[in-house]
């Protein structure tokens, strides 16, 4: 018989059960997640500026720089517990990015960037629906809410339709964005091999590729949550700058939970 596993408990899980007596990592300790919450923002706001420079510019260096500050940013958690995972695809994106750029390909290098984030995102979604694993939007409940949430009338199968919703979404997205990287820009993949792109667009489609398609998905996770208040009108909602700050307050234990629990399956 096979059975399902929940995630496994995290400190901010727990927090909403009854207090127990139980050892506090040191290393937990030493970086608290404002401060890992704070570094991230700050490592965003790089990428941003350097985002903007480039398109100012048209620099391939600056293009490069950008790619290079995000993927930092992304894995930085990882590189700080010296994850071997980490640091493997951090000097994998290192080299590969000193390849593109010796060919002149830095730009390709950051418009191809949006498509494998949503591409990426759209696994971690979609491998959360098998049976033998918690749907994701699930697990952020249990983190940000405690377990009890989940197990309130009609929470969990939205939760698991949302999480489906998510992965469609970003699938979607990722389909998009790389048609427009290799088919419509000037110098995407097409342009990079010397064949003349099928649907040629001005350079517009980069503000979608590197903003509007961050844009969409923060417009649905607005229009989600007035959709979710709705739906489970018979719950209490937290207020939607309240939700959104306990997420990016707390993401760094989703991100930790998250990965501990993907790993295992069930027997």
């Amino acid at each position: 018989m096979v059975q399902s596993r929940r995630f496994p408990a995290t400190p901010l899980a727990i927090s909403a059960l009854p207090p127990v007596s139980a050892p506090v990592s040191p290393a937990h300790l030493a970086t608290p997640p404002a401060r890992r919450s704070r570094a991230f923002a700050f490592g965003v706001g790089v990428y941003m500026l350097l985002l903007f420079a480039a398109f100012a510019t048209g620099s391939a260096v600056l293009d490069e720089f950008a790619v290079f500050a995000l993927i930092s940013v992304l894995l930085l958690r990882g590189l700080r517990r010296g994850s071997g995972v980490a640091w493997s695809l951090w000097l994998g994106v290192s080299i590969l990015l000193t390849w593109l750029a010796r060919r002149g390909l830095g730009q390709l290098a950051l418009d191809s960037l949006p498509v494998v984030i949503n591409a990426a995102l759209c696994l971690v979604f979609a491998r959360t629906l098998g049976a033998s694993h918690e749907p994701l939007i699930a697990h952020i409940i249990s983190v940000l809410e405690g377990p009890q949430r989940l197990a309130m009338p009609r929470v969990a199968g939205y939760a698991r339709r949302l999480t489906l919703a998510w992965a469609l979404l970003l699938g979607l997205q990722a389909c998009v964005l790389l048609v427009v990287v290799a088919c419509t820009v000037p110098d995407g993949i097409l342009a990079s091999f010397g064949i003349d792109p099928p649907f040629p667009v001005s350079h517009v489609w980069r503000w979608y590729l590197h903003l509007g398609s961050y844009a969409l998905v923060l417009g649905f996770l607005v229009l989600e949550y007035a959709f979710r208040r709705w739906h489970l009108r018979h719950l209490p909602h937290a207020p939607l700058p309240v939700f959104i700050a306990r997420l990016a307050r707390r993401w760094p234990a989703l991100i930790a939970s998250f990965a501990a629990g993907t790993a295992r399956s069930a027997p």
